[in-house]
């Protein structure tokens, strides 16, 4: 067998004396974000949105006062 050609997987064993009992940790692997890159990426996603939502209400609240005062003045010319 060529090196460079991947080994076919092993096919999984029904019996269950046949597995492995210990941590066995893989080697090479394409993992390369830190979890801590990924925390805080998902609490400034989070910061974001909220602040996002906060100045939308702001800005309908805003909108409804002014809406109000129009048709308390609508009102108040009858």
């Amino acid at each position: 067998m060529n090196a460079q050609e991947p080994q076919a997987p092993k096919p999984a064993s029904a019996d269950p004396s046949d597995r492995s009992t210990s941590f066995t940790a893989v080697e090479g692997g394409g993992e390369t974000t830190s979890a801590e890159v990924l925390l805080v990426s998902a609490y400034s996603v989070m910061w974001v949105i909220l602040l996002g939502f906060v100045y939308m209400s702001w800005r309908r609240q805003g909108m409804l006062v002014r809406r109000l005062d129009e048709v308390e003045k609508a009102l108040s010319k009858r």
